[in-house]
């Protein structure tokens, strides 16, 4: 018997679309003496004094921003997940957005920045129990399947959120009327299903999967150069409870760009379960790894590329299933544009992504 997902319409919602981070304020920044990871109290990076870069020159890696700046972003984000089922022949389904927006500098104060996002393009496709769906929305289907309405009515709008020094979200403006505005054409009785897809895979929490997995990494207020580490752990609550553990190493300092590794560990969450009518899942363990290039002008990222497996297992009244979701996020930027145009860029798929995807 496979685990059909009409009984779980909301909960593949989620599963089928990026992940929602609902990451915590609090970041934690370690430092390595080696032979051991030793915490320390200020959050400074590994000051790698047994390193073998030896005396390379350091940087401290930070956004530097102007008032009217605009920088086109492309995100793709493709998944695959793999079911077990009771026949020994394992189900597999696979989904793909692809979303492009630009994010526009509206205010610089001392201590955060105030960001708007706009999103203009909007591709999806999935292969998900035997259905296939595609949409784009530059060319949209006389009927659109209620599940992508919301991709469609999101071109042109968007929201605004503030970057603290950390470079961490610390606040969000108007993003509920942005959802209820892209969610007006879906039945109610779905809306909420929709609602949390859409908020993991281009909302509030898809920004933040953005600003965690680019901007986030950087270490605040710590010169940095080849071969330092630090760490942020983060705990995601929506919509499967779990913990991050990520580790980032500067590889490469030019006089240009940064490029930090990424590594990390995921485990269960404290408590909790993500659940579905009769159906929950847990997470059981998982990893990231990746690498982020980051243009040293801005801070900002020029491309990243990180993949996400999570081990889980779905429990219901008789029967249990185990999961894999493995997860590739790949961000590409476009020059920055000050005060003019938005810059419109192709959207032709990056190498390693064509697989089962259309064009």
């Amino acid at each position: 018997m496979k685990l059909r997902l009409a009984g779980m319409a909301g909960l593949f919602v989620v599963l089928a679309l990026t992940g929602c981070d609902k990451s915590s304020d609090e970041t934690t920044e370690v430092r390595r003496e080696l032979p051991d990871w030793m915490s320390d109290g200020e959050g400074t990076a590994s000051t790698g004094s047994d390193s073998p870069f030896g005396d390379a020159p350091s940087a401290e890696l930070k956004l530097q921003l102007n008032p009217g700046d605009r920088f086109p972003l492309r995100k793709v984000v493709r998944q695959e997940l793999t079911q077990s089922t009771l026949s020994g022949q394992p189900d597999v389904s696979y989904s793909q957005l692809e979303i492009m927006f630009a994010i526009s500098v509206e205010e610089v104060q001392s201590d955060r920045v105030k960001l708007a996002v706009r999103y203009d393009r909007v591709k999806y496709q999935h292969n998900v129990a035997g259905e296939a769906v595609y949409f784009d929305s530059t060319s949209p289907p006389a009927v659109v399947p209620i599940g992508v309405r919301a991709y469609r009515d999101m071109v042109g709008d968007g929201f605004k959120f503030w970057l603290g020094q950390d470079n961490r979200i610390v606040d969000v403006e108007g993003f509920t009327d942005f959802l209820q505005r892209c969610t007006r054409d879906v039945p109610e009785e779905m809306r909420s299903a929709v609602m949390l897809g859409m908020e993991a895979g281009s909302g509030e929490d898809g920004i933040a999967n953005f600003v965690d997995n680019s901007i986030g990494l950087l270490p605040y207020g710590v010169a940095q150069k080849p071969g330092d580490m630090w760490e942020r752990p983060r705990y995601v609550s929506r919509p499967i409870p779990m913990q991050i553990q990520n580790q980032y190493t500067l590889q490469e300092l030019t006089d240009s760009e940064a490029v930090v590794a990424i590594r990390g560990n995921i485990s269960a969450g404290n408590v909790g379960e993500a659940s579905s009518d009769s159906a929950q899942v847990q997470v059981t363990g998982g990893s990231t790894q990746g690498t982020c290039t980051i243009y040293r002008k801005t801070g900002l990222p020029k491309a990243s590329q990180v993949e996400r497996v999570v081990n889980m297992v779905v429990h219901m009244p008789t029967a249990e299933f185990r999961q894999q979701k493995r997860v590739s996020t790949t961000i590409e930027s476009f020059p920055v544009v000050s005060g003019g145009s938005v810059m419109q860029v192709g959207f032709d798929q990056p190498a390693g992504l064509q697989g089962n995807y259309r064009q």
